[in-house]
């Protein structure tokens, strides 16, 4: 073939590439927060990961629970606010107002909703798939460590006492050693109070000077009431073509409800999402990621040192020659997020704040956070001494503390030396009479 020819198919193929990447990168689904479908960030290489002269022998791998129903609230909201909201658009787009196209009115008038409030938050047939795949992947990558078999010896499975965490660890197990099998999986009692897999929830010194602090939301309130998001709102309300301006609890309920629909589904995007372009979306990802960096992240330094606990865990297994080689635990959202800070992973040059959105932060739940986040470390023996791999979202990642992505396991003991001997969880969480604020 002409060599002009070669260099002009070339570009042809690589504009094309790049106008695809241009249009996924604009899909507002990209930009969801915590209810990010984990199909867009999941790895779907699931080569074996192997290093020369080094054998897998431990994984140690926390996961959150798989895409969900909303909450009892939201649901509520989707079935008054929302189904208002929607005749409201549809009137006004007879009158010849807002931006929707014919298509997108249409899907938006067949848009209905029959949840129940009884039903809120349990795992979906989307989140019941995408720990199966999760499970087939892990298992093509670690095949050493990760056996086809089971053995309740050699695996151990935890679960929070949540349906959707139980039922994530439910189906995880059918990705690993199939449906007949799974059901001889002996899981670890769920409990109400487990410090290892939701120890804010029962930390009174965080709940009480964190999430119950008025203060924890100063920041997002700002961004709340600022001229960038009264702007934000003006532009959705017009794309819509209402005449009056849509308040941030009606366009926050339409945020939230994108991001679950759409993540019920592979092909699916919610009508709700048409009320979004890219920048409005991702002025309301910035309002949830300032909550969650203030309530989850490295706003108080109580919120990730208390997750010592799960770190604790992890360590006790790769340093014994006992113990599970593959463990499993189905957590959450606040689960991950704390976990994430206490590595020094995704901290921000400086605190997000409400006054500007820093566009080019690390902290964005979206990435780190979406549905199915998974965390996991995998212990090789090496000739030259144990190293541990970390992997987020399935993909290796260097932790900050380390020289490379496999990284000495002496190192990491040294380094954590305090989360490991100085992880006393009922002296950090209780209350004193000095525990005022």
């Amino acid at each position: 073939m002409n060599p002009n020819a070669v260099y002009h198919l070339f570009l042809l193929f690589y504009s094309i590439f790049v106008a695809q990447a241009s249009i996924k990168s604009h899909d507002v689904r990209n930009y969801m927060g915590t209810r990010t479908p984990y199909r867009f960030r999941s790895n779907k290489d699931d080569s074996k990961i192997k290093f020369p002269e080094c054998k897998d022998t431990k994984i140690w791998m926390i996961i959150r629970h798989g895409t969900r129903l909303p909450s009892a609230k939201d649901i509520s909201g989707m079935n008054g606010t929302l189904k208002d909201l929607k005749y409201d658009i549809l009137l006004a787009h007879q009158q010849g107002k807002g931006e929707l196209t014919a298509e997108q009115l249409k899907r938006l008038d067949e848009w209905s909703t029959n949840l129940d409030v009884e039903n809120q938050k349990i795992l979906t047939r989307e989140g019941q798939e995408e720990m199966v795949l999760l499970a087939e992947r892990m298992k093509k990558r670690f095949p050493n460590v990760i056996k086809h078999k089971y053995n309740n010896e050699t695996f151990l499975f935890r679960y929070t006492a949540t349906e959707r965490a139980q039922q994530s660890a439910r189906f995880f197990t059918i990705g690993l050693f199939d449906r007949k099998n799974a059901q001889e999986v002996l899981f670890h009692p769920a409990t109400k109070v487990d410090p290892v897999l939701r120890f804010y929830k029962h930390c009174d010194k965080w709940q009480k000077q964190v999430k119950k602090n008025s203060s924890t939301y100063e920041e997002q309130n700002a961004f709340g009431n600022s001229l960038e998001m009264n702007n934000t709102l003006e532009s959705i309300s017009k794309r819509l073509g209402l005449n009056t301006v849509l308040s941030l609890d009606t366009v926050n309920l339409m945020y939230k409800i994108c991001g679950f629909e759409s993540s019920w589904g592979k092909h699916r995007i919610s009508p709700w999402c048409y009320g979004f372009d890219k920048d409005s979306a991702e002025k309301l990802e910035y309002y949830h990621d300032l909550k969650h960096y203030w309530m989850d992240g490295y706003g108080h330094d109580l919120t990730y040192r208390q997750a010592c606990l799960a770190i604790k865990h992890m360590f006790e297994n790769f340093s014994g020659n006992t113990g599970p080689n593959a463990t499993f635990m189905f957590a959450h959202s606040g689960t991950l997020l704390k976990l994430l800070a206490h590595l020094q992973l995704y901290k921000p040059e400086s605190p997000l704040r409400g006054d500007a959105v820093q566009g080019d932060r690390q902290w964005k739940t979206s990435h780190i956070d979406c549905f199915a986040s998974n965390l996991a470390f995998v212990l090789f023996k090496c000739k030259d001494g144990d190293k541990v791999l970390a992997l987020h979202q399935e993909k290796t990642i260097k932790l900050p503390m380390c020289d490379s992505e496999l990284c000495p396991l002496d190192r990491l003991l040294k380094y954590f030396h305090n989360s490991i001997y100085d992880c006393d969880y009922n002296d950090m969480c209780s209350l004193n009479n000095n525990d005022t604020r």
